[in-house]
């Protein structure tokens, strides 16, 4: 966390209330955004959600479920306008750095076309362990392949 407080920025955990602000930064930053109601509903399931604050404003964040000794980002989201300044991997190290020392494992899936993102986590360490077929909606009616990836985690990534 010391690299988003050397930035002036605030990470913390979502409340409700950042529900419509969460919504509004999926819409700007995916082709295929979670809802107000998505976000909501994550919360209330139990899933943890970190928001990246600038002066009030949420210009990033990261659902997290967990399970066990593995954890899966189920949304990272950063607003385009700050895109390719570093707070994707900043905030991966910092939700990283909050899960419990009994997660071993971070999962995600990305889509296939997402090349700056599979970048980014590739650059961070993660592997690609597979492909799910079909699993994001994609333009009329379409459907996109996602890359399964994975990351162990030990105490040198937190």
């Amino acid at each position: 966390m010391s690299e988003l407080k050397r930035t002036g920025l605030q990470l913390r955990a979502a409340t409700a209330r950042d529900c419509a602000p969460l919504a509004q930064l999926a819409a700007s930053a995916h082709s295929h955004p979670w809802s107000e109601a998505q976000y909501q509903q994550s919360l209330s399931a139990g899933h943890h959600c970190w928001v990246l604050l600038d002066s009030d404003k949420v210009i990033a964040c990261c659902v997290v479920s967990r399970l066990f000794d593995e954890a899966e980002i189920l949304d990272i989201a950063v607003s385009p306008e700050r895109r390719r300044q570093g707070l994707a991997g900043a905030l991966l190290k910092a939700v990283s750095a909050e899960l419990p020392a009994e997660v071993e494992r971070l999962l995600l899936e990305v889509r296939v076309s997402n090349r700056p993102a599979r970048a980014l986590y590739h650059k961070w360490g993660f592997s690609e362990d597979g492909i799910r077929k079909n699993y994001y909606p994609a333009g009329k009616g379409a459907r996109e392949d996602a890359v399964l990836m994975s990351l162990a985690l030990d105490d040198s990534q937190s």
